[in-house]
């Protein structure tokens, strides 16, 4: 029989069935043989055989007993390439089932489309809480790690909060930590129980929360109207760019956009409009697989500068679009290449309805009515 021989010549490429896969094979075409050779037979007999059947006699023609030999191979050939195919067909991998190759930009846009999928919150206030941290050279120990708490509060009916409170004051890098050690691992300030007199204080004028840039003022409205499409978006921000500016309008734009992304209660439609918006920018960079202070992976917008100064890094979580931190790269004199020197982690951002309590012994200044 050659029938699985012309199996191999038509179809060269079919990695070669197992032993199993062939014994099934074998094991279906002779049972749809048996079932269907009666019905052959019958078909291929001339009509006067069959009515000699009818009369008694069932003598069979030679020649009609090739033919019908000649036919069941035929049909055992065609169902046995039928079911070789639908088992290499069944083994081999679906197209879809392989795993497709993202581009970091790609994954920005993903991010972005979550994010932009959200509807917008109804709560009576926009929280806002952040931790500073600011890793710099210190006049007692060589290399600081200074953090404090920032919260900023926009209500609908007007009214603003806002506090700071330094929460502590460490040395950084097993250098500055030796060296402090040595000198007797004393209290080091700002930090908490440094200043009991002024724990809270207000470390942002609440009349310019809004504020994205010189003048450029939004009110709440104005800020929750901006289009949600990333180049009506730049139009937009761009009627707001002064001629006289100090920075080019990419620059200028770069900063608006990240301060609108970050410490603004834009609606999750414009924030997206605006990582677009962002990543279009000349010179903008964006990279997968990095990790903010504390940790947290996320895609990164990494913002162009002159060299030898400090780069801005937007970490953006991929999964639900919203922004994790933004942080400021190196150089830094004693510090390895890439470090994080100056950093807002956002640890919470949305609209609830829970109205805030300012701390007592806050400075004025910690809340108003705009």
């Amino acid at each position: 029989m050659r029938e699985f021989q012309f199996i191999e010549e038509v179809m060269p490429a079919v990695p070669p069935a197992s032993p199993e896969q062939i014994a099934a094979v074998r094991a279906r075409v002779m049972s749809a043989a048996s079932n269907s050779g009666g019905a052959l037979r019958s078909r291929t007999l001339p009509s006067r055989v069959l009515r000699s059947r009818r009369a008694g006699r069932v003598r069979r023609p030679v020649g009609a007993q090739r033919i019908t030999h000649g036919l069941i191979g035929t049909v055992l050939a065609a169902v046995a390439v039928v079911l070789v195919i639908t088992v290499v067909m069944v083994a081999m991998p679906r197209p879809s089932e392989q795993a497709a190759v993202t581009s970091p930009r790609q994954v920005l846009d993903a991010a972005a489309d979550r994010l932009a999928a959200q509807q917008p919150a109804t709560g009576r206030y926009w929280w806002l809480k952040t931790q500073v941290l600011m890793r710099t050279k210190d006049a007692e120990v060589s290399m600081v790690e200074i953090r404090g708490d920032d919260v900023l509060v926009i209500g609908r009916d007007g009214h603003r909060y806002t506090w700071y409170e330094t929460v502590s004051t460490r040395p950084y890098g097993s250098a500055a930590t030796r060296a402090w050690k040595r000198a007797g691992s004393h209290k080091l300030c700002p930090g908490r129980g440094c200043d009991s007199n002024n724990r809270f204080y207000a470390s942002r004028s609440l009349d310019q929360a809004l504020k994205l840039a010189n003048g450029h003022d939004l009110t709440l409205k104005d800020l929750l109207d901006l289009p949600k499409e990333a180049t009506a978006l730049r139009t937009r921000l761009l009627a707001g760019y002064s001629p006289n500016s100090d920075l080019s309008r990419e620059q200028w734009l770069m900063e608006v956009g990240i301060k609108l992304v970050t410490e603004t209660p834009a609606t999750p439609g414009t924030r997206a409009a605006g990582y677009r918006m962002l990543a279009a920018l000349p010179g903008v960079s964006v990279t997968e697989r990095v990790t903010d202070v504390i940790g947290r992976q996320g895609v990164v917008l990494q913002l162009p500068t002159p060299q030898g100064v400090v780069q801005t890094q937007l970490v953006i979580d991929k999964e639900s679009g919203e922004p994790l931190a933004v942080q400021g790269v190196g150089p830094m004199p004693g510090l390895p290449e890439g470090t994080a020197v100056d950093v807002r982690i956002i640890k919470m951002a949305g609209w609830t309805d829970t109205r805030p309590v300012v701390p007592p012994g806050c400075r004025p200044g910690c809340e108003g009515t705009y």
